[in-house]
């Protein structure tokens, strides 16, 4: 999954000094784009065009027949089944572009639902530490480069053996683009770059690990070495507000905006009927 994300990331890259909205314009125009082009291809066109066709019709007996109880039962009746036609039509397609899309649309939540932290902010970095090391509560060191610091005492939480966290309050006194590096006794080191510039749009990964499923919907940027003993890294970056022509808002809702008024502006482009 982290080379899937790196060829997406490779989308955004034109945008990374721009405003976020741009980048994100950008990935919903080709996300509609792709989707038209699935639906167009992958689904019944001439039923879709009917089943709508008699959908309205449907309606305008039932504004034409306001009086007659029965007629508009059988109109009503008429809508709904070519209502679940149309539903049905649409279902190939969906299932086609389903996975692609999501995949796109997880790598934008980790890029435009934070942001960078900014000086004088602290933070919190968790480290799940493997069972299986040693003295883990005494082992777990960092090495924080110029930029952050060390601002509380370190805390240790352990459930039986299930369980082992090692969690550090870090201060932002600088921007900073050097690692911090993460070692467990003498296991080789996991560097990890905290975002604290906001001029870029970069890929957040507030959760790094190992596993399929771990990097399908938390994709990070760099993968776990087992030997480090370090199954897990949490980084709680503040949640971004999306600036959308001066609306501030969670950037999933002027996506859907912009997605309706692409669909509909590509629609006689790519001759699709939905």
């Amino acid at each position: 999954m982290i080379e899937i994300h790196k060829i997406i990331d490779l989308m955004f890259a034109p945008f990374a000094k721009l405003a976020p909205v741009w980048g994100m314009a950008f990935a919903t125009l080709v996300v509609t784009a792709f989707a038209l082009v699935v639906y167009k291809y992958t689904s019944s066109q001439k039923g879709i065009k009917k089943a709508k066709e008699k959908i309205k019709a449907h309606f305008v007996e039932v504004w034409l027949y306001i009086d007659d109880p029965v007629l508009i039962l059988k109109a009503q009746a008429g809508i709904f089944a070519n209502g679940a036609k149309y539903l049905g039509y649409a279902l190939v397609p969906l299932v086609i572009m389903f996975l692609p899309v999501l995949v796109i649309l997880i790598n934008m939540e980790h890029r435009y639902h934070y942001r960078a932290f900014e000086p004088g902010e602290t933070f919190l970095l968790k480290v799940k530490i493997s069972p299986q090391a040693p003295d883990w509560m005494n082992s777990v060191k960092l090495e924080l480069p110029d930029g952050l610091e060390m601002d509380a005492p370190v805390l240790r939480i352990q459930e039986q053996d299930k369980f082992r966290e090692t969690d550090f309050r870090l201060k932002v006194n600088a921007k900073t683009r050097e690692p911090v590096k993460i070692k467990v006794a003498d296991n080789p080191p996991v560097e990890v770059v905290v975002k604290t510039d906001s001029s870029e749009n970069p890929r957040f990964s507030p959760i790094i690990a190992n596993g399929f499923s771990s990097n399908f919907w938390h994709p990070s940027l760099i993968t776990l070495n087992p030997q480090s003993q370090i199954e897990k890294i949490e980084i709680n970056y503040p949640e971004a507000d999306f600036n959308f022509l001066g609306w501030k808002t969670y950037w999933v809702l002027p996506m859907i905006i912009l997605m309706f008024v692409f669909a509909f502006a590509l629609k006689p482009i790519i001759k699709v009927e939905f």
